[in-house]
């Protein structure tokens, strides 16, 4: 079976999505909270992780048409945690989620919305699974009926 590779589009929606879960995580913590209770910090530094796992993966196309956002930052922040988590400074990463990730959202936000051609490229690839669906169906309808059954 074929992995389907995410597009740009899926890599940020994911990443915007962590970043929604760090930040409600977050939301109403005081700093002492964060530093005391491992759960809620060890939450928050493995969305951070997946939040740089899907922006290192967006293409360098659409990293090139948006220079301002923190790419090499948000990586290097996931570098600094699974090399060298028992010397990362919980300051650090409550700044990160307090004062960079909601500016982060926004930035994402807008290049969701005005990348013409990460929409069309999105789109281009929803017609493509489409046809492979119907083009699935043509040569052997009983696929998708035993697919169902199971």
């Amino acid at each position: 079976m074929n992995k389907i590779k995410p597009t740009d589009k899926d890599l940020l929606e994911v990443a915007r999505w962590y970043i929604e879960q760090v930040i409600s995580f977050n939301c109403d913590k005081s700093f002492l909270d964060f530093k005391h209770e491992p759960q809620l910090n060890l939450a928050s530094t493995m969305a951070i992780i997946q939040i740089a796992e899907n922006v290192k993966n967006v293409s360098d196309e659409v990293k090139e048409r948006h220079p301002n956002f923190p790419w090499k930052q948000i990586v290097g922040m996931r570098n600094i945690i699974t090399h060298n988590y028992d010397g990362v400074s919980m300051e650090i990463i409550w700044e990160a989620i307090n004062e960079h990730l909601p500016a982060t959202i926004d930035q994402i936000n807008e290049i969701l919305a005005n990348d013409e051609a990460l929409l069309q490229a999105d789109k281009l690839v929803e017609n493509r699974y489409e046809f492979r669906a119907l083009k699935d169906l043509k040569e052997d309808p009983r696929k998708n009926i035993s697919e169902k059954k199971t």
